[in-house]
């Protein structure tokens, strides 16, 4: 079931003629497993072709709308970010919600997640869409045993069991007797490049480096068309090179780290304390969106520190496409939202550096925006269904 279900995803509306052949199971064990995914409501068939060929009209199969959905949440320093998929790659719902200076308070950050979450789960139950799992997008670094967060800057959080506490707040808020789904933890950047690289896979791409580019430098990596995690998980912690050895402190308690470099703090600092663009009660957007338009009204310091965070960009980014060997490299955040200032500098610094041609590498901004982190937790979400299918109770689709 879980091999037909992952190639009606890939390939919508095959015949079961089709999907035999493709996937090598013989037509009697596809219908078989065809007739037990429908009775789950997992996939549906459309009307006959009676184009007038031939034989027996083929019936087309398809992934069904809103029989499943992942929920993906991305917890930021001022904002969650919710999105929901379903099995057709649609995505449900996407809402964003401020949440001020609650992102360093974890109790009370849990609080707000568990009532974002508890509604969401309400409002899915009532059109009667299984939820296999909640996948929370983190900044920082992740206990994969504990579904703890480990250390994050951005939030100042340690040691903090994140899926614990939001299962109970979500308990707390549907009270006894419901089933809640599996919640699991994951880092917002690699998050961030699975959702993109769906895009890129398609035209060939097996090799993808994702940039976000917030109060952090974080990065998801795509090796051989797989998210490359490490022994520990800590892969993608580049905001933490040392670019500047003798430089600047950050945050995390060394120097010269590329963050405080191409970090968005490197350009908010320009600004004093009560500036708008220093207010970490604001969505990251809004400030973003702030500094773009005094960059456009001819800020001369903003400019110059731009220019800093640029060449910053060009150093760390030759050693990991050294290093990586990437076919494509995306920028976030406000890295895409100053594309003007940083594409197409650094690509030729990337290029004048080639050791082999062939290895150029393709600089470009995230299609996703602001929902990249949050869409990639809700597909994630979804794949214990996809591995499977008998997650999904008998009858649904009767």
């Amino acid at each position: 079931m879980s091999l037909i279900l992952r190639h009606l995803q890939a390939s919508p509306a095959l015949s079961r003629t089709r999907l035999a052949r493709e996937t090598g199971l013989s037509k009697a064990t596809v219908s078989t497993l065809v007739a037990e995914l429908c009775s789950r409501g997992l996939l549906i068939e459309e009307e006959p072709d009676l184009s007038g060929n031939v034989g027996r009209p083929s019936t087309g199969l398809r992934t069904a709308p809103h029989a499943a959905a992942g929920i993906g949440l991305e917890i930021g320093g001022a904002s969650l970010l919710l999105s929901i998929a379903d099995l057709t790659g649609n995505v449900i719902l996407r809402s964003s919600e401020l949440v001020g200076d609650t992102g360093h308070h974890p109790d009370k950050m849990v609080e707000h997640i568990g009532t974002i979450l508890s509604h969401a789960l309400d409002r899915l139950a009532q059109q009667g869409t299984t939820v296999p799992g909640i996948v929370l997008a983190q900044p920082g670094i992740i206990d994969y045993t504990s579904n703890t967060v480990r250390y994050s800057s951005t939030l100042g959080w340690h040691d903090v069991a994140v899926a614990e506490q939001v299962r109970d707040a979500i308990a707390r808020h549907m009270g006894a007797g419901r089933d809640i789904p599996t919640i699991t933890l994951e880092n917002d950047a690699k998050l961030a490049a699975l959702a993109t690289y769906e895009r890129y896979a398609d035209a060939g791409v097996r090799n993808l480096l994702y940039l976000s580019g917030g109060e952090g430098i974080g990065a998801g990596i795509i090796a051989d068309g797989h998210l490359l995690r490490g022994w520990l998980g800590l892969t993608g912690e580049v905001g933490h090179m040392p670019v500047e050895p003798e430089g600047l402190a950050c945050r995390c308690g060394r120097r010269g780290c590329w963050e405080t470099r191409s970090g968005l703090q490197a350009l908010t600092s320009a600004y004093p304390s009560g500036d708008a663009v220093r207010d970490e009660t604001t969505s990251l957007e809004e400030r973003i969106e702030i500094l773009r338009r005094r960059f456009d009204a001819g800020d001369t310091e903003l400019a110059q520190r731009l220019g800093l965070s640029q060449q910053a960009l060009t150093h760390a980014l030759a050693i990991l496409a050294d290093v990586l060997n990437p076919q494509v490299i995306v920028l976030s955040g406000y890295l895409a939202t100053f594309a003007d200032v940083f594409l197409s500098p650094t690509t030729a610094a990337l290029e004048a550096r080639l050791l082999d041609q062939r290895a150029r590498v393709s600089v470009e901004v995230s299609h996703l925006g602001q929902w990249a982190s949050s869409h990639g937790a809700a597909l994630v979400a979804l794949e214990s269904v996809l591995d499977n299918p008998s997650l999904v109770d008998l009858g649904r689709g009767i």
